[in-house]
């Protein structure tokens, strides 16, 4: 009844009138951006697209769009169909990936009065097609210990999950694969996916496909262990069909020609798990309307705009930790690389999805844009009643991060508060679907706010950024030994920042047609120089954690560190519970060795750091992880004696602890060399 009310609600806001031609409040805004491209926008016509692709799905059931999937590319075609009405030319280009169809996914079972019934799975990017009777099995969450007692060599074991809070599926489905099992039920108790208890969710594997996985309810879960009554098990039949195999996405681009061949990109993917209306069907049809309002709105661009839609965003490249980002991975890396040196910025909608109930969004910026951001942020904020704000935070969950390594800034639509709206609950699950029901008033502020960014970055000379802010987070956060020359960099990156201050603010002042050209070509030579810089710093100061956030090549080091040194005293002084509770999981990739064995967790330490090859998080962790599971597992076994003898884990982490300074007395010497070179880069830009 609910869910019915609120697609009521929604399809009443959208015969309501949903375009962004007046803000719901009627204030007159006379910033030359916005009212350049206000009038036209048409967000009915968005929603329209939006409503369009989140109707497609390879499975009858549930959905789904994945990556070189029927579903996928019947949502390519009506963007190609899309661009063509618009009067533009669509450029299509396929790209070799891992393919996933996911094809159906029930369990059959007799009720108590003898008649059928089938529960609905969700799909992983795993490998499985099956229809046969099997026994399911209870197993907990899955861990090593769960196990103990069982055996589930050719069954499906039911598990509980939290990805948001506890650990990835991938996990589980391989220690269920490692004691036989056909395949895991995947339910998430918390965390993700848990709108209400028929939801479904689904991430993407981030392991290797032969360890096939599904997903359920909550209530599919406990339907399942009522059937299972005293015995601990039930016969179900299952019908799966999920293939992963090797073909081909798309990648589609159009582009509306400026004075220069400089370049605005505007980002959205049309892949999504289930019948995704938000993530990003909805970023998918914001951009379709963006370009449609330019183009009717007889706005002339500055810079050329080239407006791509990638495919294989969510998932894309089997057993690896950096699976999804395919499309746009290959497109700046492998089909063009050529787009990075004179591509201006990024504004990728992928994000900010206009749910009832959100009244802060978020843009996520490179630090050298966040400054640039605020601004329209504040406008259209105030225009709206609504609270959009910018901060300084690099994500690599969207797929604009291949961009920036490449040296292309971005700015992104990103999350929308309270979270639990949306992202807690409904993202990447059965319930990202209009029955969420639609904020009009919000959609039409973000169209607006989109449509600031664009034509305030339009109206600029030199791309708008701040190098200082990049080390000054720096700075907050390095604690190493050697004295680095912040100082030194500082000078340079800020002569720099005033010199594109200073040139934008030229070319917004000269007055004749001559005087702009002439300051627009000076603009355009500093502009590769700002790239190349740009390009350096990423290439040099960017690094990830083992749970993919950006981080600093520093950092890692510096946890570890802190975190053996706490470990070995407090091992001396005979706490192994301290150790065990406070400090060992802090090394690199350790929290895994706590619940899974020790096969499990060597495998998925390899998986990331060795099969990264050919992806966007390649080299991103720069050096080899420490694997402690022998040491976390002795000192649980030991931690409950009394008096117990640590001396041989101290005496491993403290040879840990030895290899980890000589890593940070390479990082510094490498740090204070780079400083060096940096700020002679700097000092190089006229």
């Amino acid at each position: 009844m609910k869910k019915q009310f609120l697609t009521l609600l929604a399809v009443a806001l959208l015969l309501c009138g949903c375009t962004a031609k007046e803000p719901t409040d009627g204030k007159k805004e006379e910033d030359t951006g916005l009212n350049a491209l206000s009038t036209a926008l048409d967000s009915s016509y968005a929603y329209d697209i939006t409503k369009r692709i989140s109707e497609l799905g390879d499975n009858p059931d549930v959905g789904n769009r994945s990556c070189g999937s029927q579903a996928e590319y019947e949502a390519g075609e009506i963007i190609i169909d899309e661009i063509t009405k618009l009067g533009l030319e669509p450029v299509v280009e396929s790209f070799d990936t891992d393919t996933w169809s996911f094809n159906k996914g029930r369990i059959y079972y007799t009720d108590e009065n003898g008649q059928e019934q089938y529960l609905v799975l969700g799909g992983f990017a795993t490998n499985l097609t099956f229809n046969d009777e099997v026994q399911v099995v209870y197993v907990g969450r899955g861990t090593e210990a769960d196990y103990e007692g069982l055996d589930v060599t050719g069954k499906v074991v039911l598990l509980d999950i939290d990805q948001a809070n506890e650990w990835w599926v991938n996990h589980p489905s391989y220690e269920a694969y490692l004691h036989g099992a056909l395949c895991a039920l995947v339910c998430n108790v918390s965390g993700y996916a848990t709108y209400d208890d028929d939801t479904i969710g689904s991430q993407d594997f981030c392991g290797p496909a032969y360890t096939p996985a599904f997903a359920v309810s909550k209530n599919s879960s406990k339907t399942l262990q009522n059937l299972m009554g005293e015995t601990g098990e039930a016969t179900v039949r299952l019908d799966v069909d999920s293939v992963v195999s090797s073909g081909t996405s798309r990648n589609i681009y159009t582009e509306i020609k400026g004075a220069t061949d400089e370049v605005i990109y505007f980002f959205s993917h049309y892949d999504g798990y289930y019948h995704t209306f938000f993530d990003d069907a909805q970023g998918v049809g914001n951009v379709l309307a963006i370009a449609k309002a330019i183009k009717e709105s007889g706005y002339t661009p500055d810079k050329t705009i080239r407006f791509v839609f990638h495919g294989a965003e969510e998932w894309g490249k089997s057993d690896t930790e950096y699976d999804w980002s395919r499309g746009a991975y290959n497109m700046i890396t492998h089909m063009h690389p050529e787009w990075a040196e004179n591509a201006f910025a990024i504004l990728n909608i992928d994000g900010m999805y206009t749910v009832p109930g959100h009244t802060q969004f978020r843009l996520a910026c490179v630090d050298e844009l966040a400054e640039f951001a605020s601004d329209s942020c504040d406008k259209v904020s105030e225009r709206y009643g609504l609270e959009f704000f910018a901060e300084a935070y690099t994500s690599v969950w969207t797929e604009d991060f291949s961009y920036i390594r490449a040296g292309v800034p971005s700015i992104i639509a990103n999350t929308a508060y309270p979270t639990e709206i949306y992202d807690d609950t409904a993202y990447h699950s059965t319930m990202d679907n209009i029955a969420l029901g639609v904020d009009m008033n919000a959609w039409n502020a973000v169209l607006d706010l989109f449509a600031d960014l664009y034509c305030r970055m339009d109206a600029l000379a030199v791309r708008p950024m701040e190098f200082t802010s990049h080390f000054k987070a720096m700075e907050e956060v390095y604690d190493g030994e050697s004295d680095l020359d912040f100082a030194g960099v500082y000078a340079a990156s800020q002569r720099v920042d005033q010199l594109v201050k200073d040139m934008n603010d030229a070319y917004a002042k000269a007055e004749s047609a001559e005087e702009k050209e002439t300051l627009r070509k000076e603009a355009i030579a500093l502009n590769v120089q700002l790239h190349e810089m740009y390009d350096f710093i990423t290439d040099n100061y960017l690094a990830l954690d083992y749970d993919d956030n950006t981080i600093f090549p520093f950092e890692l080091n510096e946890w570890n560190i802190e975190n053996l040194e706490e470990a070995i005293e407090a091992l001396e002084d005979g706490d192994g519970a301290k150790a065990y509770d406070e400090y060992l999981y802090g090394v690199d990739y350790n929290w895994y060795a706590y619940e899974f064995s020790k096969e499990t967790y060597a495998y998925m330490l390899d998986r990331t750091l060795n099969k990264a090859t050919d992806t966007w998080g390649e080299g991103l962790i720069r050096y080899p992880g420490e694997n402690l599971w022998d040491v976390i597992t002795s000192v649980e076994q030991k931690m409950e004696q009394e008096k117990a003898n640590y001396a041989s884990e101290i005496k491993t982490l403290k040879a840990v602890l030895k290899n980890q300074l000589k890593i940070q007395e390479k990082i510094e010497k490498n740090m204070a060399d780079l400083f060096a070179e940096t700020i002679v880069k700097f000092n190089e830009i006229n």
